[in-house]
């Protein structure tokens, strides 16, 4: 299946890394406006779409924010793909995911701290292709952690398809300065880790 999809520079730029074969984990942000959750439903859907049998993640610390922002994006980056909805899967509201015609799935996580759960266990028994972080700065670094360990295995040999977290932010000082930005703007950053940052500037369909 051809997927249309026509990204901005920066996310032309993101595109790069999720599409190579040795970037594992890839920061793409900045500010409100430039385009992050776009390009996260972008890729998603790409790749549900194109390689059957496989599963994703998108995540987010509230998970009623994924489904009344999140996933109103990724339906319009469907039908801005050109293609009809309903033929390609179905929103699964009780299991909260998408579940694809050719066998693919998307969960929507809720990775929100609980005080009975501080090493997100329920997350343990997943098995992943790649996935999405929305809005990371929200997030624990012991969810990102759990999450790193869980994707690659399901379908990636299979489809020659290299695992991956893409994370989205906005600025935070947090694990995610120590971790990706500060040892960005050193050129120091850790073997699989990228960072391409981006505002409303550089969105040219924002008003």
């Amino acid at each position: 299946m051809n997927v249309r999809i026509e990204p901005t520079p920066k996310q032309y730029e993101a595109w790069q890394f999720l599409l190579d074969q040795k970037t594992s984990y890839l920061l793409f942000g900045g500010a409100a406006g430039g385009g992050k959750s776009y390009l996260s439903a972008s890729w998603l859907f790409m790749l549900a779409s194109t390689y059957a049998g496989t599963r994703y993640f998108v995540g987010r610390s509230e998970l009623k924010a994924i489904r009344s922002s999140w996933l109103q994006t990724f339906f319009k980056v469907v039908r801005d793909s050109g293609m009809e909805p309903l033929s390609l899967f179905k929103y699964n509201a009780q299991d909260n995911c998408l579940l694809f015609a050719n066998g693919s799935r998307i969960d929507l996580l809720d990775l929100q701290d609980e005080p009975g759960d501080p090493f997100f266990e329920r997350l343990g028994s997943f098995e992943f292709t790649s996935g999405v972080i929305e809005e990371a700065a929200e997030v624990s670094q012991a969810a990102f952690d759990i999450l790193k360990a869980r994707i690659g295995r399901c379908g990636n040999d299979q489809h020659g398809l290299f695992p991956k977290i893409l994370l989205t932010a906005n600025p935070k000082k947090n694990w995610l300065y120590y971790q990706f930005y500060k040892p960005h703007t050193l050129g120091e950053l850790a073997p699989g880790y990228a960072v391409v940052l981006a505002t409303a500037k550089d969105n040219p369909h924002m008003p």
